[in-house]
């Protein structure tokens, strides 16, 4: 009798990712199959990437309120990725009140709302602009050049940031780093529609930073800016420093003549006529700008400089201008400070000591006046009391960033002039000491001493003069 035996039974299926795939296995066979149930796995796929999406959005709405501090947005703007249009229309927002503060002279007010409101948009080309306007007037000019920069790595083609980067570049003596962006990051656009822009700035960069020989050349290389007015000022400064005065007024006057309504055209000419001896010339185009913009200040600056009486006749139509001048913009700081500016370039010692009493009567900032003072007067080489003005100076701006390097400048001159050497290059290792850390600065300062000739200066500014890395002694 045969004994029945029982089929093994076969091994269970084996299930993974929650059911999504069945793998049977056949001992007999040694086989294995894999089965998919494909609308299951569907459905795991959908709720696994919806809760990756909802930990992104919890994650992302978490970065933007606790991180970044933007309140404004909520989990619904992250949710539908619309955070970044909502931080732009905050941008504008923030904008609008660093505008507001900025127009009331609430001046911190000012530039927090203008930096939230780039931080929200940094593709803002305007706020960008807004933020370096603000850094400028705090005397971080630095700073405002590294974040236009910064704005042109975003939009290299952005013709107003390009021009506005620079500008502010060529007319604080950062012309290298002018050239360097220029050959650079700014290099493919000279074959595009800011190909003119950007080839009168490289000429005047290369003007400003290696003198008009190199600045002509460069210019006989771009013909077409001859033909060009926006660019006419920057040639009409090659051809006056390469000793071409009567083309460069007649530059200046077609300029003049294609932009009425640009006042530094005016200027520009009126100080070319009055340097090449036109005299009555530069005076008519004083009063045309004064015609054409009867309200600024500088315009009438321009005029009473225009007005430099050079005989005893020409002192009461000066003295004239003069109190029409203080009749109407007197009241108005920046007007004193333009005054005394004036009067420091041209020598006028009585004026330039005025508007420094009438600054200290009404309260107002004197300190840049006295500077002023001074500089009046060494133009008459009267360098023993100007010395003794900016030492009383010296004795109240201490720790002032911004007018402590321009008062020890001065005080470089004068020191050279009476032959006190030892104090110049003492005073010269103050300012080593003060930019010790920013070379590019400290090499503009040293090559003024280099034009001015003052040796003793130009050496202890010298990069490698090894006290800029110790604090040199005040002077007592």
């Amino acid at each position: 009798m045969k004994t029945a035996t029982l089929s093994p039974r076969p091994p269970a299926p084996k299930t993974y990712f929650f059911g999504s795939f069945t793998v049977q296995h056949d001992p007999e066979k040694r086989t294995s199959a894999l089965r998919v149930n494909f609308g299951r796995l569907a459905a795991v796929a959908g709720l696994a990437l919806l809760l990756l999406y909802g930990a992104g959005t919890a994650a992302g709405y978490y970065w933007l309120h606790h991180v970044r501090k933007v309140r404004e947005i909520g989990v619904a703007d992250v949710a539908l990725f619309r955070w970044k249009e909502v931080r732009r229309e905050i941008a504008v927002q923030q904008f609008a009140k660093a505008k507001q503060a900025w127009a009331a002279k609430n001046y911190q007010a000012a530039y927090i709302a203008a930096n939230s409101g780039l931080r929200n948009d940094p593709d803002n080309v305007g706020g960008r602009l807004l933020v370096a306007g603000f850094m400028q007037v705090a005397g971080s000019t630095d700073m405002a050049i590294k974040l236009l920069e910064d704005g042109l790595t975003r939009a290299p083609g952005n013709r107003e940031l390009v021009r506005d980067t620079l500008d502010l570049m060529t007319t604080t003596e950062h012309d290298r780093a002018a050239l360097t962006l220029l050959h650079g990051k700014l290099a493919s656009g000279f074959s595009g529609p800011n190909g003119q822009l950007l080839r009168t700035f490289e000429v005047l960069a290369t003007l400003n930073a290696d003198g008009p020989v190199p600045a002509r050349k460069l210019l006989d290389q771009y013909p077409a800016l001859r033909q060009t007015p926006d660019a006419w000022p920057v040639v009409a400064r090659v051809l006056w420093e390469a000793k071409e005065p009567m083309a460069a007024v007649a530059t200046m006057e077609d300029f003049v003549k294609s932009q009425p309504g640009n006042y530094a055209g005016y200027a520009q000419l009126s100080d070319y006529q009055d340097a090449a001896g036109l005299v009555y010339d530069a005076r008519q185009t004083a009063e045309s700008a004064c015609a054409k913009f009867p309200r600024d200040i500088g315009p009438r600056i321009l005029l009473i400089g225009t007005l430099a009486p050079a005989s005893a006749a020409e002192i009461p139509r000066w003295e004239q201008e003069v109190n029409r001048f203080l009749a109407g913009f007197g009241d108005r700081p920046e007007a004193i400070l333009m005054l005394g500016n004036l009067s420091g370039r041209k020598g006028w010692v009585e004026l330039a000591r005025l508007m420094y009493e009438v600054a200290v009567i009404r309260e107002q900032n004197a300190r840049p006046l006295v500077l002023y003072y001074s500089d009046a007067l060494m133009v008459h080489r009267r360098f023993d009391d100007a010395r003794r003005v900016l030492a009383e100076l010296d004795r109240q701006v201490e720790g002032d960033a911004v007018l402590e390097p321009l008062l020890w400048q001065r005080e470089i001159v004068v020191a050279s002039a009476l032959g006190l050497h030892e104090e110049a290059r003492e005073t010269a290792r103050r300012l080593a000491t003060e930019f010790g850390r920013d070379p590019e600065q400290l090499e503009i300062i040293r090559q003024r001493f280099v034009r001015l000739g003052i040796p003793e200066a130009v050496a202890e500014l010298a990069p490698h003069a090894p006290i800029a890395a110790a604090a040199a002694p005040k002077k007592s």
